[in-house]
């Protein structure tokens, strides 16, 4: 039993993995040397964002890559590219960030919300299956908390229904589903690399992966508010000035979407070790799992078999019915009693206020529910030491023992 009065505090930082000397190094050298600060001329990409996207189709194995500022820049390309009005139907899980679900609403297009599994916590081909109709275009798969979705039964709905799958893989980069990775699926796929997540960009940063090469050129042509280099050769290269101004997705205004060169870099370089962080805080997590064993009320997500979890956060849900308590009571003494600041992630979002407003206030997603409604998520990030690990299992063992 932890004495309660000398623990010192253990709370989620907002930068999850720290830079390192080699990617510290990078910065810098792009900081002192680079040519440009920014996107190349006409639109095509920096060296180092071109350098960016070329590792990253190397490491994940996809067809292409187009570099971005955001993971949600790259899903507003994909509801652009995609042609999505109202009148179509977009299904997707209730339980995610708000971004997998603006950038399809804004195109006017109606979300229908998906349940979760029940043991994985993310879609499943029945769960998306369930809310097809003859209007749905397309499907987002979130692959949530770091948890890969079963991408080969989903796959099997593309051609089934003629809809477009999106993966987002905002908190999985590097999962893996069987003997692929997460983002190598879909007709398109989404990644993030903010400062909260397994890899970053020095701040913000997001790469757009498309199977069609058409959909990688309008992509690159529609982050710079049209700038793309002129097809054709000019007598006068200054009648005007570098480049030319194109619609490549008809009906559809262009944005600046752009990625920094020097974020660029970072991430680039961070790559090298994203395996090797994935590793840990799979070893991370299953030491605290394991600690925590003896408490049945406490249940982890179960990975699909031959899938491969990253584990971008440390959720569990509460079953604390059998003790008389709740969720909350649990992280009321969590956070007063044990110093441990532990909170719920992913409200739904069709209990948003935003999506109430706009009439996406309603589902039948009782996984979903039964989820939220007692899910806890504890502090994590890279680079854990066993000490501290085992530190926040025995406060958290303590405190359901209490509840007991």
């Amino acid at each position: 039993m932890i004495e309660s009065k000398t623990l010192e505090k253990i709370e989620m930082p907002a930068v999850q993995t720290r830079l390192n000397e080699a990617e510290e190094t990078e910065l810098l050298r792009v900081v002192r040397e680079g040519a440009s600060y920014a996107i190349g001329v006409g639109g095509k990409g920096g060296t180092e964002g071109e350098a960016f996207e070329k590792a990253f189709i190397k490491i994940m194995g996809c067809n292409d890559a187009v570099s971005v500022n955001s993971c949600s820049s790259a899903l507003e390309l994909v509801a652009m590219i995609s042609g999505l009005g109202p009148g179509d139907e977009i299904v997707l899980p209730a339980h995610t960030f708000v971004a997998s679900a603006v950038p399809f609403a804004r195109t006017g297009a109606t979300l229908r919300w998906a349940d979760i599994d029940p043991q994985s916590w993310v879609v499943s081909a029945e769960t998306l299956a369930s809310c097809i109709t003859d209007r749905t275009k397309l499907l987002v798969v979130v692959h949530l908390y770091g948890m890969p979705a079963d991408m080969d039964a989903i796959m099997a709905l593309e051609k089934k229904h003629n809809v477009l799958v999106v993966e987002d893989c905002a908190q999985s980069p590097g999962a893996h589903c069987r003997d692929r990775r997460v983002g190598t699926y879909g007709n398109f796929a989404c990644f993030s690399f903010h400062s909260h997540k397994n890899i970053n960009a020095m701040g913000e940063g997001g790469m757009l992966v498309a199977r069609d090469p058409t959909h990688a050129l309008q992509a690159r042509q529609m982050r710079w508010m049209g700038t793309w280099p002129f097809a054709n050769k000019r007598g006068r290269d200054w009648i005007p000035f570098v480049h030319d101004i194109v619609e490549s997705s008809t009906g559809s205004w262009p944005h600046n979407y752009c990625m920094g060169e020097a974020n660029a870099a970072v991430g680039r370089k961070m790559l090298d070790r994203l395996d090797s962080i994935n590793a840990d805080r799979r070893r991370a997590a299953s030491r605290f799992q394991a600690a925590l064993s003896g408490f049945p009320e406490l249940v982890f997500a179960a990975t699909p078999k031959d899938c491969e979890h990253v584990h971008y956060l440390l959720p569990a849900r509460h079953d604390g019915e059998a003790y008389g308590n709740h969720r909350d009571d649990l992280i009321e003494l969590l956070r007063e009693k044990y110093r441990l600041k532990a909170v719920v992630h992913g409200w739904p979002l069709y209990r948003t206020e935003l999506f109430s407003h706009h009439g996406f206030g309603v589902a039948n997603v009782p996984e979903t529910d039964r989820l939220f409604d007692n899910i806890i998520g504890f502090p994590w990030w890279s680079g854990m030491n066993d000490d501290v690990i085992d530190d926040m299992a025995e406060r958290v063992g303590d405190a359901l023992t209490e509840l007991r």
